[in-house]
């Protein structure tokens, strides 16, 4: 998977949980039939590209994610501090000043490029369980109040979605053990092959 396939599943991923999640909510509570809209039809698009909007401009995604991503990237920062045996820096050797070393030797390595691809493809697992645990938290809400109007089966529907956010949030803890033991892997191979850029950088940042 490249960058770029990643961040457009990211994009609609949360449009289509929003979409399924709401037809689930509705079968339970109204006895909805599932129908699945034509999506290459213009008014069908639109429901799914304006929740993707939506869901994109808010925090949301950031409020589950950013201790789980600190969590990689200090990894990663760390890890490359340690490949040149240096004593760390981190207000000087920050991710910020490392970020496009370990990128660029992502690029020009193909075999940290094939490692990279796993990684996005984990970050998408990653980022959508991550939306997948906040919009399902968003519609056990939407159940409780169902449930204080006498909806039939709001219970269960909160039941559900309960369920489906505990499950998310223990399987995106998961996928950022594993994003974090692929960084883990690259950075195995760039101390073998990559150490003496690693240490030229560090000497740049310490001038």
């Amino acid at each position: 998977m490249t960058l770029g396939t990643m961040k457009v599943w990211r994009f609609f991923t949360p449009a289509v949980l929003i979409i399924v999640y709401g037809m689930t909510l509705a079968s339970i509570v109204a006895g909805a039939q599932w129908e699945v809209p034509d999506f290459s039809k213009a008014p069908y698009l639109v429901t799914i590209v304006m929740p993707a909007v939506l869901y994109y401009i808010t925090p949301l995604r950031g409020w589950v994610n950013d201790s789980s991503h600190a969590r990689i990237i200090e990894n990663l920062r760390v890890g490359m501090v340690n490949i040149a045996g240096y004593l760390d820096k981190p207000e000087i050797y920050s991710w910020n000043n490392l970020r496009s070393l370990f990128f660029t030797l992502v690029d020009d390595n193909k075999s940290l490029s094939a490692k990279a691809s796993l990684a996005y493809f984990n970050g998408l697992i990653w980022t959508g369980l991550a939306d997948s645990a906040v919009i399902a938290l968003g519609y056990a809400l939407a159940s409780v109040g169902l449930f204080y109007f006498d909806a039939p089966n709001a219970t269960i529907a909160l039941f559900v979605f309960v369920v489906i956010t505990i499950t998310s949030l223990l399987g995106k803890n998961v996928a950022t053990s594993r994003q974090i033991a692929i960084g883990n892997e690259q950075l195995e191979v760039m101390k073998f092959e990559h150490k003496t850029a690693i240490e030229k950088r560090l000497n740049q940042l310490d001038r």
